[in-house]
C-alpha cells in the first residue's frame, strides 16, 4: 500500500478484488495493520511502521504514498465511501471510523505542500541541510472535495438521536440568571453597562474568582520546584468529572450517577450519554464513534493548514514546535489560511450542521466533558503530575486522548467561520448559529480556556534544567481559534450586549501585578504581558483604566515635573482670545507634535485684548479644550456629523471637503493632537464618538461590521440594502448599477464604486458584493482620509498600543467619562473635600447638595464645568479626581455681596453662605450661566 501510484499499476479485476466488498483485502489488511502497530499507532510513531524511503532515488514518501492510495481505494469501496455506500446501504461505520482514524494518522506526517503545492511537485528538508523535491500525488486531496466531506458527515451525524435542539434550547438556572441580570440592567448600551462596571464599589473588585484562585492553586502546586507528592486524594462522587445537575438530566435520568472514571469504549460512552437519549431502544444503535474520527482527521487539516499552528499567540512569536519524526520532510504547519482549509470550513459550516451538533455534545457527552474541562481544571486530571499545557497538546487517532480538546477545535473553528456572515440580528433575534444562552456558555468556557493558556501554561516548564515547552501545531492552533472566536465575540458584545461585563473577566487578575508597579517602564511592561495582549477583556475594565492612568501620569510627571516636587517646567505658553479658539490653537499648537506632551499655559484674552486674570495650572487648559469642543465637534461646523437616532454620536463629516477645502485634514490632524492632550491630561469631554469611529481610533477596526455600522449612519440605506439582500426576485429587475451617488451639499457626483462599475449591472450572483462595496463606500472610504489625519493627530500624544486595552464603548468611557450626560451626585459627595471652615454637616453644604440634586442635568455638568472646566467625570468616578473636588466657604453679611466663584486649577468652589437655599440656587445657576471669564471673581 505504499507504492506510490499502486492503482495504476494493478487491473481493474484486481482492484475490484481489494475494495469491493467486505470480503475483500483492503478492510482485513486495514483490520490487521491497526491491530499489529497498535502501541506505535498510539503514540504518533506511524513512520516507524513504514518501509523507510531515500528520497533521492524515489521522490515519494512512504506516508504521502499509502494516504493516497488509502483516499483512491476507500472512495472505491462501497464499506468505507459515504458517497456511494450509504445509497447501497452497505456503508460500514465502524470500518470507516477505524479508516478516518487511520487517515488522521497519515495527516499528522505528510509534507505541507502535499495541500498546498500548486504543482505536482514539492521541495521539503531531507534531514540535514538541504532540500529535495518529492512528487505530489493529487489523490490525496480526495478527502477535501466539498461532496465527499459534506456525505461524510451527513452520515456521521443524527441530530435526532442525539437530542441536539433539545439539549441547545434547555436552559439551566444559570442561565436564567443571566438573563434575568442582563434584563434589569439599567441599558442595554455596552457604553453604559462599561461605565456601570467602573461605578462599582471596592469591595466587588476584592472579591476573588473562584474558579480561577482554583486553578492558580492547583497549578502553583504542579509546576512547583517542591517533589514531593501530595497524598492521593480520595474519589468522589463523579470522580471530578463535570457531573450536569440541570433540570433536564435530573427528570431524564433513570437514578444511576454518571460513572467515576470515563470509559474509552463505546458502549460506555452510550451509557453515559443516556440522559439525552431516547428509552426506545433501537436496532442500530447510532454511534458518535464515526463523527469523532471524521473530527480527529479534518481537526488534523484544520489545524496544520488553517494558519495558526505557526504562531504562537500568547508568547508573540512563530513557535518552534514539538515535531514527530517527519518533521525533516517539510514545516510542520503553514503560516497562513490554505484554500483546503477555508474550503473545508465552508462546506462543514454551510452544509453540515456540525456547529450546533459539536456543541449539543459537548454540553451533554460525559467523555467530552470531561476532556474539555480537563483544559480549564487539571485538577481534575486522574494524574495531575502528568500535567500538559493546552499549546503542547497532541491529538490521539487511536485512543480518546485529547478527544474533547480536538471536538471543542473543530466547534470553535466553525463558530469563528460561520460568524463572519452572521449578523447581530440574526444572534439576538433567531438565536443563530446556537442559542445566545449557549454563546454565554461559550463564553465562559474561552475564558476559562484562555486565562489558563495565559496565566498558567505560560510558566510551564517542560524539564528539570528549565526549558521552556514548545507548542504542538494542533495546541498553538486550539489557542489561537479560541482566542478569535473570544475576540469576534466580545466586539459583538460591545455593539449589542450578549452578557453582562462580569462574564468575560478574571476578578482578580492582574492586581498584584498593577500594585506592585511603581515605575513607568514597570506599567509599560504590563502592556506586554501575554492575557493583554490575546485578549484584555479578561483584566477587569476598572484596572485597565488604572493602568492607562499610571502609564500617562508617570509619563506626564517624568516630562512635565510637579508641584508636589517643586520641579514643575515652565512649559509652553500659548495666548488664546475667547472669540477665536481654534484658530488660536491651530496657529500655536498644531506645530507641537509629540512636544503636546509638555504643559501647555493657556493665557486667556478677551474681545477687547486684556488678558485675563489667572494662573494656567490646568484648569484654563481644560476650559480651552472645552470652548474648542463645543466649537469644532459641532455638526453645523461641518467637520462631524451626527449618527441616526437618540445615540447622537459624531464621526467624520464626508463633505468636510466641500465646506473646509484643503484645510479639512490639518483641523482633523490638530482635533485629533487635541483629543490626545485631553486623555494625557485626563480631561473628559463632552462629544460622544461612533462606534465604528472609536474602532479607528485604536487601528483595528473590524470590516466585517461595516453593514451594522451603516444602520447608524444612514438608516434608509441600510433598510434598501437588506431589501436587496433578501429579495427573491431578479435583481437586474432593480436597474442597479455598480455605482453610487455622493450629495456634497446639494452637489451630486456619481462615484464607481469598481473599474467600470457604471457598466456593470447588479444581479442575484453579484448583488452581495455590490452591497458590501456600498456599506464600505459610506463606512469607510469617504472617511477615510478625515479619519487617518484624526488618528495621526492622537497617535502622536497618546500610543496606539495604550489604547488597545480597551473595546469601543470602553473608550468612548475613558474620553468621555462614565455617564451619559447625568452627575452621579452621590459619589460626587463622597469624594468632595471641604475648606475654609466648611464640614460635610454645614447648614450651607447642606443646602448646595439639595439643590444639586434637584438640578437639571445641563445644570450639574454647568457646575462641574464651571468648578472644573470639565462638564463629565473622570471615568474612573470624582474618586479619582485629582485635585479633589472641594467647596470653600466664603463668609457674607448680604445674600447679595458676592457670587458663587471658583479656581478651576484646583477644583474648587467658592461658596458663600447664603442665607436660603432658593437664594443659593438663584445664585449658582447665574453664575453658571454667565458665560464670563476670570474677571467673574
Amino acid at each position: 500500500m505504499t507504492i506510490p501510484l499502486l492503482s495504476w499499476k494493478l487491473s481493474n479485476n484486481a482492484i475490484v478484488k481489494v475494495v469491493h466488498s467486505k470480503n475483500g483485502a483492503l478492510i482485513p489488511l486495514m483490520t490487521s495493520f491497526l491491530t499489529y502497530y497498535k502501541n506505535q499507532l498510539t503514540q504518533q510513531h506511524i513512520e516507524s511502521c513504514l518501509p523507510r524511503v531515500d528520497l533521492l532515488k524515489i521522490p515519494v514518501p512512504s506516508c504521502t504514498s499509502l494516504l493516497a492510495n488509502m483516499v483512491q481505494f476507500g472512495a472505491i469501496c462501497p464499506c468505507l465511501d459515504p458517497l456511494a455506500g450509504r445509497s447501497q446501504q452497505i456503508f460500514d461505520a465502524a470500518y470507516a471510523t477505524n479508516f478516518y482514524n487511520l487517515l488522521a494518522s497519515l495527516l499528522h506526517v505528510i509534507p505541507v505542500g502535499t495541500f498546498t503545492s500548486r504543482s505536482a511537485v514539492a521541495w521539503v528538508n531531507d534531514g540535514g541541510q538541504s532540500h529535495v523535491p518529492i512528487i505530489i500525488s493529487p489523490m490525496c486531496k480526495g478527502i477535501l472535495t466539498d461532496a465527499y466531506i459534506r456525505a461524510a458527515f451527513q452520515a456521521a451525524i443524527d441530530d435526532d438521536v442525539l437530542r441536539t435542539d433539545a439539549i441547545l434550547n434547555h436552559k439551566s438556572e444559570e442561565d436564567l440568571k443571566y438573563e434575568k441580570d442582563l434584563a434589569e440592567a439599567k441599558s442595554s448600551s455596552a457604553a453604559s453597562l462599561a461605565a456601570a462596571e467602573v461605578r462599582k464599589d471596592k469591595n466587588f473588585w476584592q472579591k476573588s474568582s473562584k474558579w480561577a484562585m482554583k486553578l492558580s492553586k492547583t497549578m502553583s502546586s504542579l509546576l512547583s520546584a517542591d517533589k514531593k507528592s501530595a497524598p492521593a486524594r480520595a474519589e468522589t462522587k463523579g470522580g471530578g468529572e463535570l457531573v450536569n445537575t440541570s433540570t433536564v438530566s435530573r427528570q431524564l435520568a433513570t437514578g444511576e450517577r454518571i460513572n467515576a472514571k470515563p470509559s474509552a469504549s463505546q458502549s460506555s460512552r452510550m451509557d453515559k450519554n443516556a440522559n439525552f437519549q431516547s428509552e426506545e431502544k433501537r436496532q442500530d444503535p447510532y454511534s458518535t464513534e464515526l463523527l469523532f474520527s471524521l473530527c480527529r482527521a479534518y481537526g488534523v487539516v484544520l489545524a496544520r493548514w488553517g494558519g495558526g499552528g505557526r504562531y504562537d499567540v500568547v508568547r508573540g512569536k512563530v513557535a518552534p514546535v514539538n515535531s514527530t519524526s517527519s518533521e525533516h520532510h517539510s514545516s510542520v504547519a503553514s503560516n497562513q489560511a490554505e484554500v483546503c482549509a477555508l474550503s473545508l470550513l465552508n462546506v462543514l459550516c454551510f452544509s453540515t450542521n456540525v456547529v450546533r451538533t459539536l456543541w449539543a455534545l459537548i454540553q451533554s457527552d460525559a467523555l467530552l466533558q470531561h476532556g474539555v474541562k480537563g483544559l480549564t481544571d487539571p485538577s481534575t486530571r486522574p494524574n495531575n503530575s502528568s500535567f500538559v499545557p493546552i499549546h503542547t497538546l497532541q491529538i490521539g487517532c487511536f485512543d480518546d486522548r485529547g478527544l474533547g480538546a480536538i471536538v471543542l477545535f473543530i466547534f470553535a473553528s466553525c463558530l469563528v467561520h460561520v460568524l463572519v456572515v452572521t449578523d447581530d440580528g440574526e444572534i439576538h433575534d433567531f438565536d443563530q448559529p446556537i442559542p445566545k444562552h449557549q454563546i454565554r456558555r461559550c463564553i465562559v468556557l474561552f475564558r476559562k480556556l484562555l486565562f489558563r493558556a495565559c496565566c498558567i501554561d505560560i510558566y510551564a516548564k517542560h524539564d528539570i534544567i528549565n526549558r521552556e515547552v514548545n507548542g504542538s501545531f494542533f495546541g498553538l492552533s486550539l489557542i489561537a481559534v479560541i482566542a478569535k472566536g473570544m475576540k469576534d465575540l466580545y466586539d459583538r458584545s460591545s455593539r449589542r450586549p450578549l452578557c453582562l461585563p462580569k462574564l468575560w473577566m478574571v476578578e482578580d487578575l492582574l492586581e498584584r501585578e498593577l500594585n506592585s508597579s511603581k515605575t513607568h517602564a514597570q506599567f509599560i511592561a504590563l502592556l506586554s504581558t501575554p492575557i493583554l495582549n490575546v485578549m484584555p477583556a479578561l483584566v477587569p475594565f476598572k484596572r485597565r483604566l488604572k493602568l492607562f492612568e499610571k502609564i500617562v501620569s508617570t509619563n506626564r510627571l517624568s516630562i512635565q515635573g510637579s508641584h508636589a516636587t517643586n520641579d514643575l517646567n515652565p512649559g509652553i505658553g500659548v495666548k488664546i482670545m475667547r472669540g477665536r479658539v481654534l484658530e488660536d490653537g491651530i496657529r500655536q499648537l498644531n506645530n507641537l507634535g509629540t512636544r503636546m506632551r509638555e504643559r501647555i499655559r493657556v493665557i486667556y484674552v478677551n474681545e477687547a485684548g486684556v488678558v485675563e486674570g489667572g494662573i494656567d495650572v490646568g484648569g484654563l487648559f481644560k476650559e480651552f479644550w472645552t470652548d474648542l469642543s463645543n466649537l469644532a465637534f459641532q455638526p453645523g461646523y461641518a467637520l462631524f456629523c451626527a449618527t441616526e437616532g437618540s445615540a447622537n454620536c459624531l464621526y467624520p463629516n464626508p463633505s468636510s471637503r466641500a465646506a473646509h477645502g484643503s484645510d479639512d485634514i490639518l483641523l482633523f490632524e490638530f482635533l485629533g493632537r487635541i483629543l490626545g492632550k485631553a486623555l494625557y491630561e485626563g480631561i473628559t469631554i463632552q462629544p460622544l464618538f461612533a462606534h465604528f469611529f472609536l474602532s479607528f481610533l485604536k487601528g483595528d477596526y473590524n470590516y466585517l461590521h461595516m453593514l451594522s455600522d451603516l444602520s447608524t449612519i444612514d438608516p434608509q440605506l441600510y433598510n434598501n440594502l437588506m431589501f436587496l439582500k433578501t429579495y427573491e426576485g431578479d435583481a437586474a429587475d432593480l436597474c442597479l448599477t455598480f455605482t453610487v451617488a455622493n450629495n456634497d451639499f446639494g452637489n451630486t457626483v456619481e462615484i464607481p464604486l469598481i473599474p467600470g462599475g457604471e457598466d456593470i449591472e447588479v444581479t442575484n450572483y453579484n448583488k452581495h458584493r455590490y452591497i458590501g462595496r456600498v456599506a464600505k463606500h459610506h463606512v469607510c472610504d469617504r472617511v477615510k482620509e478625515q479619519s487617518e489625519a484624526f488618528t495621526r493627530g492622537l497617535w502622536e500624544v497618546i500610543d496606539k498600543t495604550w489604547l488597545k486595552l480597551f473595546n469601543e464603548p470602553e473608550l468612548r468611557v475613558l474620553i468621555s467619562g462614565a455617564t451619559e450626560g447625568k452627575i452621579d451626585v452621590d459619589d460626587l459627595q463622597a469624594h468632595t473635600k471641604y475648606a475654609g471652615g466648611f464640614t460635610g454637616f454645614d447648614r450651607t453644604v447642606t443646602r448646595f447638595w439639595n439643590v444639586m440634586r434637584g438640578m437639571k442635568s445641563e445644570h450639574q455638568a454647568g457646575v462641574l464645568r464651571f468648578v472644573t472646566s470639565c462638564e463629565r467625570p473622570p471615568p474612573l468616578g470624582f474618586s479619582s479626581m485629582n485635585p479633589p473636588f472641594t467647596i470653600q466657604r466664603v463668609g457674607i453679611l448680604r445674600d447679595g455681596d458676592k457670587l458663587p466663584t471658583s479656581s478651576t486649577c484646583f477644583n474648587v468652589l467658592k461658596l458663600p453662605t447664603y442665607s436660603s437655599e432658593k437664594v443659593l440656587r438663584e445664585r449658582l445657576i447665574y453664575a453658571i450661566e454667565s458665560g464670563t471669564g476670570f474677571e467673574l471673581s
